[in-house]
């Protein structure tokens, strides 16, 4: 579980709040346990006033996360590093050299499906390393670069 919380940990934002799931509006809670029945290592976090965020694990064990706002509801679907796209790696290489990638996932929102990764710099020392800038960056799924 520790482990599940750490590599979640990159793509929970810096000001996200982790919050009980009784401290998330009722009809987000309902919402997400219709859409996903066998989710394990659930963990919700307010992102602001009009946003929740629920990350979790799949009954594949993939892990996944889910935002609820007043606009609607988007699904993330976390791809594993070794199987992220030639066009988000090129395209952050060419583009942001000085940048690592976070996290890459499928973003789905109402129906439509794109790219999205998560960059920053990285400072510090071996493992004590802190992240700055970050950055959400875009792609259409055919690979075309959207931008920031």
């Amino acid at each position: 579980m520790a482990l599940v919380a750490l590599c979640s940990g990159t793509m929970i934002a810096q000001n996200d709040k982790a919050v009980a799931e009784k401290d998330v509006k009722v009809n987000y809670v309902k919402d997400f346990h219709r859409q996903v029945k066998d989710a394990s290592d659930v963990a919700w976090w307010k992102v602001d006033s009009l946003t929740f965020k629920v990350t979790y694990l799949d009954a594949e064990k993939s892990r996944q996360a889910m935002v609820f706002n007043n606009k609607g509801t988007e699904t993330h679907y976390f791809i594993d590093k070794q199987y992220y796209p030639a066009a988000v790696r090129d395209t952050v290489s060419h583009i942001y050299p000085k940048y690592t990638i976070s996290d890459v996932w499928v973003r789905k929102v109402r129906g439509k499906m794109t790219y999205q990764a998560r960059i920053a710099k990285k400072s510090g020392f071996l493992w004590w390393k802190k992240e700055k800038d970050a950055k959400l960056l875009n792609w259409e799924v055919d690979g075309k670069y959207i931008g920031a």
